[in-house]
């Protein structure tokens, strides 16, 4: 019998007001040589449609992506934390 080993994760993703502000950003610090984010689909339990969101480790990174989207006036419409238990996603917004 093979034993599979679900690892269990957590990171946190950016819901930005539209597919465009998420993906100026995400190219606004890669070009700054920031490259700790990934850009990501938005999980449909957030927002239906064709959306981005960054993805992101630790929490602490979010003071970064907050700062650079203000610095080009990108809209960041909420912060969830997205944990991977026994093969399931949960999702939970954050209030930051």
């Amino acid at each position: 019998m093979t034993v599979v080993n679900i690892k269990n994760t957590l990171y946190y993703i950016a819901v930005f007001e539209s597919r465009n502000h998420a993906i100026y950003l995400y190219q606004h610090i890669k070009r700054n040589g920031i490259h700790e984010y990934e850009l990501v689909s938005t999980p449909c339990q957030i927002k239906s449609g064709c959306s981005y969101s960054l993805k992101f480790k630790n929490l602490e990174d979010y003071k970064l992506v907050q700062e650079e989207a203000q610095k080009i006036k990108c809209k960041i419409l909420s912060v969830y934390s997205v944990e991977k238990l026994k093969g399931k996603r949960i999702l939970k917004k954050l209030a930051i």
